[in-house]
């Protein structure tokens, strides 16, 4: 039902008031979906997770919908993060989460790890996968990349893991950006592999919901994404940040030396990258910020990136200190969140047991 209301008010311009309501009483028994969607706690939140993905949560979290939001604490052993660093992150994702609006009471919000029935279905996922499957896990691109700094078995097969993370709950839709799709493709093959061996029906399809996910550039460098991952600290904009490390990051954004302001995304990366991102977090399109400022210095943009950077930044950062001085309040979400989850994940499991034989 996310996308019912403009159809209904673009119908309601255009005929009568009584067909209007019996319009609105048929969309009104759409069929409720179920969204599944997680972040790995690699790092503190930074712009590029809250542009990309958490502020669709909280839109999605206001519609009739079901909604599961994970951490995915599992999927970061694939990279060389100490335990220390993963609980950490773990606190300060929920402390954000919680500062931006998401509502444990209006959502489930848990760490995957809360719930060893993700490792189970993985597992049974796993006996699905047939040599087709092994050779595409070698193709996916994020294999390839983080292959080179990161040497381990599960940097291979998380996608199997992120598979069983959507599966688990019968999610109808998981919210995704265009980078993310072949991640659901793969999921709705190894699902229906998996339907195929065992002729049942357990799995149904998983459709994307695209939002419109900027895909927000490293400051430090505009070929790359925004993520410590892929690049210096120092292009990141985390929203822990003080509003004078923030100025400073913007300030020492990588640009050009080309002269005044012009909207060119393939000559001039760094500059069309802070236009974009001023586009992004004012909710406004890139043609417009560009002609706005074309023509003028580079300077003048990044002050005023930084002034509307701070402006929406630091209201989140004070509310997330706040609760990250509170760690009974994030241990009573974490505590609510796995026991709602693992509620759902041992109905399923049971089933899926019952299809392979286990029960």
């Amino acid at each position: 039902r996310v996308f019912t209301f403009t159809v209904v008010f673009t119908i309601a311009g255009q005929i009568d008031g009584k067909l209007c309501l019996i319009l609105i009483g048929v969309l009104s028994t759409c069929s409720r979906k179920q969204i599944v969607s997680a972040i790995q706690p690699t790092g503190k939140p930074h712009l590029g997770n809250y542009l990309g993905a958490l502020r669709h949560w909280i839109t999605l979290q206001d519609t009739d919908n079901s909604c599961i939001f994970g951490i995915a604490d599992n999927h970061v052993l694939t990279s060389k993060t100490s335990p220390k660093q993963v609980q950490d992150n773990t606190k300060v994702q929920i402390a954000v989460l919680l500062a931006l609006g998401l509502d444990e009471k209006r959502s489930i919000l848990y760490k995957h790890s809360a719930v060893p029935q993700h490792t189970v279905l993985a597992w049974l996922l796993s006996t699905a996968a047939t040599s087709g499957f092994i050779q595409r896990l070698r193709s996916m691109p994020q294999y390839k990349e983080k292959s080179l700094v990161h040497d381990n078995l599960a940097l291979l097969t998380y996608p199997v893991l992120m598979a069983a993370d959507i599966l688990l709950f019968h999610a109808t839709h998981v919210p995704v950006g265009e980078d993310q799709n072949i991640h659901i493709e793969f999921c709705n093959a190894i699902a229906t592999n998996f339907n195929k061996i065992y002729k049942c029906t357990v799995f149904s399809p998983v459709d994307k919901l695209l939002t419109d996910s900027p895909r927000v550039k490293s400051l430090a460098d505009p070929t790359v994404k925004m993520s410590k991952s892929y690049g210096k600290a120092v292009g990141v904009i985390e929203l822990l940040d003080s509003d004078d490390v923030i100025r400073k990051k913007v300030k020492k954004a990588v640009t050009d030396s080309m002269g005044p302001i012009t909207l060119d995304s393939e000559n001039r990366p760094g500059v069309y990258n802070l236009l974009h991102l001023f586009a992004a977090v004012a909710g406004e399109d890139v043609s417009k910020v560009g002609e706005r400022y074309e023509g003028r210095n580079v300077v003048t943009l990044k002050e005023d990136l930084a002034d509307l950077l701070v402006q929406a930044i630091s209201p989140i950062r004070a509310h997330a200190l706040n609760v990250l001085e509170d760690q009974r309040t994030i241990d009573d979400v974490l505590r609510l969140g796995a026991e709602q989850a693992s509620e759902i994940a041992e109905k399923n499991i049971n089933e899926i047991y019952r299809v392979v034989g286990l029960r």
